[in-house]
């Protein structure tokens, strides 16, 4: 149940929006719960496919979703309640025979390590090119 009416003005069109990005084929990605309407003067605004909320900011449709969601739906992190604050390789242990994943998890810690000394050496080159930037502007 999308709006017919916003803010005096009938709507005349009413789509599915664009999402901001592509899928891997490139094609676009629409939204089917975010409501493009394009009003009878010509204006296009934003609405919810599940009621008559409208916005003139797309970004303030998704988080309005929220409402519509129901309460048998299980939170995101219920999944991992019973692991608490268990390490990655903990909760492979608990899971599977940990005989079964040694090499699967190790190749994944080896890439973390990769990763971590990537970004750390990232995270030194921005700060030296900060701290360089900072002096050519004083």
């Amino acid at each position: 149940m999308t709006a017919t009416v916003v803010n005096g003005l009938e709507v005349i069109a009413d789509e599915p929006t664009e999402a901001p990005m592509r899928s891997r084929a490139g094609t676009p990605v629409l939204w089917q719960q975010t409501r493009t309407l394009l009003l009878e003067d010509g204006s296009t605004t934003y609405g919810c496919v599940h009621c008559d909320y409208t916005s003139a900011n797309v970004r303030s449709i998704r988080p309005h979703l929220n409402k519509h969601r129901t309460d048998n739906v299980p939170a995101r992190t219920s999944v991992l309640a019973p692991f608490g604050e268990l390490s990655l390789a903990e909760v492979f242990r608990r899971l599977v025979d940990f005989d079964d994943v040694t090499s699967e998890l190790d190749e994944m810690t080896s890439e973390r390590d990769e990763w971590k000394q990537r970004a750390q050496r990232a995270e030194r080159s921005l700060s030296t090119l900060r701290n360089a930037l900072r002096g050519v502007a004083s």
